[in-house]
């Protein structure tokens, strides 16, 4: 049995009478698609489209040779898959024998996966011979000794596996097993229960160590069926996803919203704005979710082509860094954009859509989802006052079910359900939620709590920087200082004269300005596009500590005062 921490018996009771709850499994609604829509498309990959059909008839053979390999319920099945037709049919395979998904975000490398299948007890996984110049192939060989649970490590992408190991397979030779009676063989099968846990998803690495999320097939239905409700989706949509099908936004956006709708996602592989331009015009994208990189870069692409994009009805745009600016600009010149509030443990908390005020859907993270409830408090958990900062809680039929690591919950929960999500925000008189970053965000200067946010959010609109990272760094007067980290356009050298010039001319009390700068080529991220701000903290304290995706980059203007 899983350690899940699921809500309180009258909570769960109010999502099922109120139909929140639907109990229908998340391989209920493709099964549903292929008889309503057999011939439309599901998937577009590049020159690879797939129908309902499609899927469901290979998902299904899949299946039936998962469950020849001995898998069912309560079975993890991870895949580390790059964002290709063949990680929708995995995952939806995975839901027709009753198994719970795994899916691992393709930068993971040996310490992580050891850590995930081995926390996990993964019985089989999925991944690609090489991605992007990387031989995951050999990698896993180099793992199946650490791992002896892990029945079976399926290559994709014709590779020549390895006879040293009986347990890695080919994708061909493990379905050659599925006999032709698939459809009968899964047909018999149990239905899972809607509340048995579905999805495993490993938190992407904000914080230093991933927790691994626990979603049942209700949480995961209802956050979807939230999706359609609040941006009035349809079959005539058209689902643009270039953020990982192993990130909680793909899982939901390419790998279960198509099949709930009826309509068709685009997949994009390796982000590049350009392309993504092109893709959405081609085939008349209108829904999408992505984070403040991905949506910088197809302001920056539509603006050098001057093309249009007269197809988008939604852009909505995840994570709590997204300056007010690029939210306004990228609605003048894409479509309407909608700040999202969210997380793995409950991916859609507060969002705005089209008929809210500009203010609102420009300058806030939006207003809250009912049924879902939000709670901003101080630090003895009592309500905050009116406007005023503090911690995060909320609950709803999308929170996760608890962490794999039940020691995690005691500190992740209230009594009564709430989860702690470590996120700072306040109200403003509308009822809209503005976040003010995390607990660990806050600069502590002298005693004086400062907001990183509210500096990156001033510090977006100086017109040399793309984008901007502040963090707390160790200070022996002050206790901490505020270190900001910039990308610049062009890379253009920033001072910190010019910096504090910048934000005195918008009359900036002193002690937000940042006292240190340092000019980068990147900042570190997880894979969806969300700043690793630990790994920031850590250089401040050891430049030793270098973020992965540093190593390279060069800081070619560090100015501190």
């Amino acid at each position: 049995m899983w350690p899940t921490r699921p809500p309180t018996p009258e909570l769960a009771q109010r999502y099922r009478e109120s139909g929140h709850w639907r109990g229908r499994t998340v391989g209920h609604y493709l099964t549903r698609a292929a008889a309503l829509y057999p011939d439309s498309v599901a998937v577009i990959d590049d020159d690879v489209q797939l129908t309902f059909a499609d899927v469901d008839r290979d998902a299904t053979i899949l299946a039936a040779a998962l469950h020849d390999a001995g898998i069912g319920a309560e079975d993890v099945v991870s895949f580390q898959l790059p964002n290709r037709a063949e990680a929708v049919v995995v995952y939806q395979a995975i839901m027709k024998v009753g198994a719970v998904a795994n899916p691992i975000v393709p930068i993971y490398r040996g310490r992580e996966l050891r850590f995930i299948l081995g926390q996990a007890r993964v019985s089989v996984v999925f991944i690609p011979a090489s991605y992007r110049g990387f031989d995951y192939a050999a990698m896993y060989t180099r793992l199946l000794g650490d791992l002896p649970h892990l029945k079976k490590v399926v290559v994709l992408g014709n590779p020549e596996v390895s006879n040293a190991d009986e347990r890695m397979t080919t994708w061909t030779d493990f379905l050659r097993g599925s006999s032709a009676e698939a459809a009968k063989v899964i047909a018999a099968l149990p239905e899972p229960d809607p509340d048995q846990v579905a999805v495993l998803l490993y938190t992407s690495g904000t914080t230093a160590d991933p927790k691994g999320a626990l979603h049942s097939h209700n949480t995961i239905v209802f956050e979807n069926h939230s999706m359609i409700e609040l941006f009035d989706l349809n079959e005539k949509d058209v689902i643009f996803n270039p953020s990982p099908v192993t990130h909680v936004t793909g899982v939901n956006c390419a790998l279960t919203l198509p099949f709930l709708l009826g309509a068709p996602v685009v997949l994009q592989d390796q982000w590049d704005p350009e392309e993504a331009l092109s893709k959405i015009t081609r085939y008349g994208a209108s829904f999408m979710i992505f984070s403040t990189p991905f949506l910088q870069g197809l302001v920056e692409a539509s603006v050098a082509a001057d093309l249009p994009t007269p197809s988008i009805r939604y852009i909505v745009c995840g994570g709590a860094d997204i300056p007010d600016e690029l939210t306004r600009s990228a609605t003048d010149r894409l479509g309407t954009v909608v700040r999202m509030y969210g997380a793995t443990e409950g991916p859609s908390v507060t969002s705005g859509n089209r008929w809210d005020t500009q203010q609102l859907r420009t300058r806030t993270d939006g207003r809250i989802l009912a049924p879902t409830e939000v709670l901003i408090v101080d630090g003895s958990e009592l309500s905050a006052a009116a406007g005023s900062v503090g911690e995060v809680l909320w609950r709803g039929p999308d929170t996760f079910l608890g962490y794999l690591d039940s020691s995690l919950n005691a500190a992740a929960f209230t009594a009564d359900g709430f989860f702690r999500t470590g996120d700072l925000a306040r109200f403003d008189e509308t009822g809209a939620i503005h976040i003010e970053g995390r607990i660990k965000d806050i600069i502590n200067r002298s005693g004086e709590k400062i907001s990183t946010h509210e500096v990156e959010n001033l510090l977006s609109e100086h017109p040399s920087v793309r984008e901007v990272a502040v963090v707390a760094g160790p200070d022996a007067t002050t206790g901490e200082r505020g270190c900001a980290f910039v990308v610049t356009h062009d890379g253009k050298d920033l001072t910190l004269g010019e910096v504090y010039e910048f934000l005195s001319n918008r009359e900036v009390a002193k002690q937000k300005i940042p006292e240190s700068v340092f000019v980068v080529e990147v900042l570190p991220k997880t894979a969806s596009g969300k700043i690793q701000k630990f790994a920031l903290r850590d250089w401040t304290r050891d430049r030793s500590v270098v973020p992965p995706q540093m190593v390279d980059v060069i800081v070619h203007s560090a100015y501190e005062k």
